[in-house]
């Protein structure tokens, strides 16, 4: 029985290191992108992580503390991580679907630059 316990919060502490570090690359590649959709794509995903993030510490803190109080702060964490996981998860799909309309839209703006270029070196 201690082994499962120590495996179990072994694997909740891996959880919370891996979320956070996915959660912090995904706000960098929303920070390094100038597409607008794209943005709002990769930050709706990083906000996935973060609420990964949240009900995992949340059950960590349930697993580890056996007290009244990590009970209800691990509830919340858990509550507020699958209501915003729910909310996210519709964001990115939505701007999954719009992301080849942005892309068609990119071409054609970086043809008219190109273009527009062309001409005035003539």
């Amino acid at each position: 029985m201690e082994f499962l316990y120590s495996l179990a919060v072994s694997f909740l502490v891996t959880a919370i290191v891996v979320t956070f570090i996915l959660f912090v690359v995904f706000k960098v590649r929303k920070i390094r992108t100038v597409r607008d959709v794209r943005s709002a794509y990769y930050n709706s995903i990083a906000r996935i992580w973060l609420a990964l993030f949240l009900i995992v510490f949340g059950l960590n803190s349930m697993l580890q503390f056996h007290t009244t109080v990590a009970f209800i702060i691990g509830g919340l964490f858990v509550v507020l991580g699958a209501y915003q996981f729910f909310y996210f998860n519709k964001a990115r799909k939505y701007f999954k679907g719009n992301l080849p309309i942005e892309e068609q839209a990119w071409k054609e703006f970086e043809a008219m630059k190109a273009n527009k270029a062309k001409k005035n070196k003539k």
